[in-house]
């Protein structure tokens, strides 16, 4: 779960991505008239192999490592790298953001002239257009409603993800298969990756992700987050389903209109799927959410009409109302980074009021007027004012996890970090307490974990990065030891 009350590029990039790029292909048409069947054909032909021609070394202009900045404020920018390649559909995109450990983002779509080119990244509402002149892309970066000029010059270097400890073996001991399944409900095909023992097993889990369009490996500031869960608890003898959010990766559908509760629907589609794919049928089927995922798989647990979960396992998953979890991250974050208590208590009374006001269905002139009364820049306040009406977001702010919570007859165990700062600990256990029955509800505080179950310093996102390890071994052991005894 991401900071979204401060709203910086930083938070752009701070998502986990791997989208499908599929160029745009213009139609090329003859518009000369035959004289006969065989002249059109050989005009048709020799006006095909021209423009191919024209179009090859256009594009070819365009391939290559384009390094960009984007200036956040007056002492803040994030430097990026665009890596444009050509493949048999045509010219394909990714997105580098060193700083931030992000690698091999994938724009959805590429469309090229001769000078100028368009960049789509979709599930994030990002769009970049450019025109190529003398051996440097002079464009413009948007995503909402935040628009800034952006240039490009190409470089020679390629920085690329450093592996870390606990990354999957390219060769595991275990069964991998590339999975698709619909979401009937909605029309729509989601693609994952299963992991399977290949010793007998008795349960199966599937990954539920957190909030920002994110792909089956969980790719965060580096980490892979995702994989390595599942590879951890296939090695124990526990099959795993992953897969990517709707409209990311191979997975259909759209992403930018969701919310917690259309995931739902996808994360019930693949419980579905996995209740007669052989060979995890037979087994103990599950949820394991973290995050915005745990939200995600309550509500389709209370919705669940027909066949159901065996049980749920919560990663740092929200027990509050979406607004309050926003509010204590903000402040608790700030406080971490040393934020005097007067900017501290001014800036909280500000998010406040800003939740208060998205859970009350403000309008839009009155939330810009609470931003312009804070002495927020009227520069600032629309891609704010973008974030804070969004559809997810203002369905996150009002939801209350203990309306779900509290329909759960069936094994919960609910894990979190007590230097967790983005879903902070105290409250939102608080909330599974309140709301499980205790014959259902196992829970365990890891003192020194975050909010990724890292071992942390201070628990602050900026650190995540830097921490070597991706996940505590000492969670996936549990997990392996409470499912034993299910």
């Amino acid at each position: 779960m991401k900071s979204y009350l401060q709203v910086t590029i930083a938070t752009i990039f701070a998502s986990s991505l791997m989208i499908n790029c599929h160029a745009n292909h213009q139609e090329l048409t003859d518009t000369t008239t035959p004289k006969s069947i065989s002249s059109t054909v050989n005009s048709a032909t020799s006006t095909s192999a021209a423009s191919q021609n024209n179009e090859s070394f256009s594009r070819g202009k365009f391939i290559g490592h384009w390094k960009g900045k984007i200036s956040v404020s007056e002492n803040q920018s994030i430097e990026f790298v665009f890596n444009i390649e050509n493949s048999e559909k045509g010219l394909m995109a990714t997105l580098d953001v060193p700083s931030q450990n992000q690698f091999g983002l994938q724009f959805d779509s590429v469309s090229q002239t001769e000078k100028e080119i368009t960049l789509l990244l979709s599930a994030a509402g990002i769009r970049y257009e450019g025109t190529l002149e003398n051996n440097a892309i002079k464009g413009t970066y948007q995503q909402g409603s935040f628009s800034a000029p952006v240039d490009l010059v190409k470089t020679q270097v390629k920085v690329t993800r450093q592996a870390k400890p606990q990354d999957p073996s390219p060769t595991p001991r275990y069964t991998v298969e590339q999975v698709s399944f619909a979401n009937e409900k909605e029309g729509h095909m989601l693609a994952g990756t299963l992991f399977v023992p290949q010793r007998p097993f008795t349960h199966t889990a599937i990954i539920l992700s957190g909030s920002g369009p994110t792909q089956r490996d969980g790719d965060i500031v580096g980490h892979k987050l995702y994989a390595v869960l599942a590879d951890l608890l296939t090695k124990k003898g526990i099959a795993v389903l992953r897969f990517d959010d709707r409209g990311v990766g191979e997975s259909d559908g759209e992403y930018a209109t969701a919310t917690s509760e259309d995931f739902a629907n996808d994360a019930n589609a693949a419980l579905n799927f996995l209740k007669h794919h052989e060979p995890v049928a037979s087994s103990k089927i599950g949820y394991i959410g973290h995050s915005e995922g745990s939200l995600i798989a309550a509500i389709a647990l209370a919705n669940k009409k027909s066949t159901s979960a065996d049980f749920f396992i919560s990663l740092a998953g929200p027990g509050t109302t979406g607004g309050e979890v926003l509010i204590d991250q903000s402040y608790l974050i700030q406080k971490m980074r040393g934020v005097p208590s007067s900017e501290l208590e001014k800036d909280d009374k500000l998010q406040r009021k800003l939740i208060q006001a998205i859970s009350q269905d403000y309008s839009n002139e009155d939330i810009k007027a609470l931003m312009s009364a804070a002495d927020i820049p009227a520069s600032q306040q629309d891609a704010q004012l973008s974030q804070l009406t969004s559809v997810w977001m203002q369905y996150f702010i009002k939801t209350d996890p203990k309306t779900y919570l509290q329909k759960l007859s069936l094994p919960v165990f609910a894990v979190h970090g007590a230097k967790d700062l983005q879903v902070p600990v105290r409250q939102n256990i608080d909330g599974f307490m309140q709301s499980i029955n205790k014959q259902w509800l196992t829970y365990k505080i890891y003192p020194n974990l975050n909010h990724l179950l890292q071992p942390a310093d201070k628990g602050l996102p900026e650190e995540y990065a830097a921490i070597s390890t991706t996940l505590s071994p000492e969670v996936v052991e549990d997990i392996s030891l409470w499912l034993a005894q299910q």
